[in-house]
């Protein structure tokens, strides 16, 4: 996101042969992309006063950019990437230990004996889901402590509202999670479909590279990512303390991927047993 302000002073200041100044105001939680737009942005400020000066004898520079980065003043790089590194490690967590749990019962012999169990298979899902997300709020937990003891980066929104957040998006993670167990056979199976499963889920999710700059129809693609959603969210959190609304608007499309993923895991659970 940027900004560009011209006051009304800029074509008098020019005509006063002062220097006219130009602000140029960033987001500067993608400190990179930053840093990327305030040079295409100084490269024009320099063409335009070359083509002023070219038309009229005024002094060289005619026109002053002045940058202004919000949220991150200095464009400080581990602001952008910590908080990222908060969804990351909480998705990779979540994902590996859920995915191994149906896998390694059936690796093991032991799947058999949930068939004779009087336990019914929501139950048995229920069961397999709660370790995984423990364990990932956990994890996220760790991050999040070290993010703000460690490496200094800002928290200013709301802790409870990124709990609440991180619940959503691990329950996600964890639907996806048992519908690969419960399509893998052995534990070496489930770890490469969860590597497979991961790589993607992080090219497309924002965290290194903009997604902006993918093509329209790679782009469509990630709209079913709940990372790149959550993303959005544990970084707006951290940084600009991202209103209730802004919070809502990214949870929604990261419920329904829940919803779809836990139904579709419970629906093959369910085959599974029968």
């Amino acid at each position: 996101v940027v900004v560009l302000h011209i006051d009304e002073l800029f074509s008098r200041n020019l005509l006063e042969q002062k220097t006219a100044e130009v602000q140029l105001i960033l987001d500067g939680r993608k400190s990179n992309t930053a840093q990327i737009v305030q040079g295409y942005a100084m490269q024009i400020v320099e063409r335009y006063n070359a083509d002023l000066a070219s038309k009229a004898p005024l002094p060289m520079p005619a026109t002053a950019l002045i940058t202004r980065n919000w949220f991150n003043p200095n464009l400080i790089y581990p602001w952008f990437t910590v908080p990222g590194l908060v969804a990351l490690l909480t998705m990779f967590t979540g994902l590996l230990v859920t995915a191994l749990t149906v896998a390694r019962e059936r690796e093991m012999g032991t799947f058999d004996q949930l068939l004779v169990s009087p336990l019914t298979s929501m139950e048995i899902l229920i069961g397999k889901a709660i370790p995984g997300i423990i364990i990932g709020m956990g994890e996220g937990s760790i991050i999040l402590v070290a993010a703000v003891f460690g490496f200094q980066v800002p928290f200013t929104g709301s802790l409870i509202l990124l709990y609440f957040s991180m619940f959503i998006f691990v329950c996600s993670i964890v639907g996806i999670g048992l519908f690969l167990s419960s399509l893998c056979h052995t534990q070496q199976q489930a770890l490469l479909a969860t590597f497979v499963f991961m790589s993607n889920a992080v090219i497309l999710s924002g965290f290194g590279t903009p997604i902006e700059n993918m093509p329209d129809w790679l782009q469509n693609m990630t709209y079913i990512n709940p990372l790149r959603f959550f993303l959005v969210i544990v970084r707006g959190i951290f940084l600009k303390a991202l209103p209730l609304i802004d919070v809502l608007k990214n949870l929604v499309p990261i419920i329904i991927v829940a919803v779809f993923n836990l139904t579709v895991a419970a629906w093959f659970f369910r085959k599974k047993l029968e």
